[in-house]
């Protein structure tokens, strides 16, 4: 980050697109504040149809969406700092990071990964959130 911020603070500024399903509670997709970009989690919901897959499929569906919603707000996964990913307790991540690797280049950024014991719905398998920096 360059510069200071205007009256010492950066704005909130909510982030919307149809690129990627609406939020279903009191949240927004995203929220960009100066250069950076924080999206909500998502899950591997095909925004089109709504069904969900096996967990490469749902993988895939999670970073489509992010993608749309960071490029609604300047950026893209390719300018993504940070991912944090919510993997159902038991699952085997190789699937998940199969498909990872074909959405990330080096360099890489920076990942957590946590195994949880419930997400939302039982056919949810993953959720994936991602901080960005925006290219303008």
């Amino acid at each position: 980050m360059t510069g200071n911020p205007p009256n010492g603070a950066y704005r909130r500024e909510p982030v919307h697109t149809t690129d990627a399903p609406h939020p279903t509670g009191p949240f927004n997709q995203a929220i960009r504040v100066g250069p950076l970009v924080y999206t909500a989690g998502q899950a591997g919901r095909n925004r089109d149809t709504g069904t969900m897959g096996d967990l490469a499929e749902q993988t895939d569906w999670a970073l489509r969406n992010l993608d749309g919603i960071l490029r609604a707000a300047g950026s893209g996964l390719t300018h993504a700092v940070k991912v944090t990913i919510f993997l159902r307790d038991g699952q085997d991540p190789a699937p998940l990071n199969e498909v990872y690797r074909q959405w990330f280049t080096d360099p890489l950024p920076a990942r957590s990964l946590v195994q949880v014991s419930r997400l939302k719905g039982p056919e949810m398998l993953v959720e994936i959130e991602v901080v960005a920096v925006t290219t303008g």
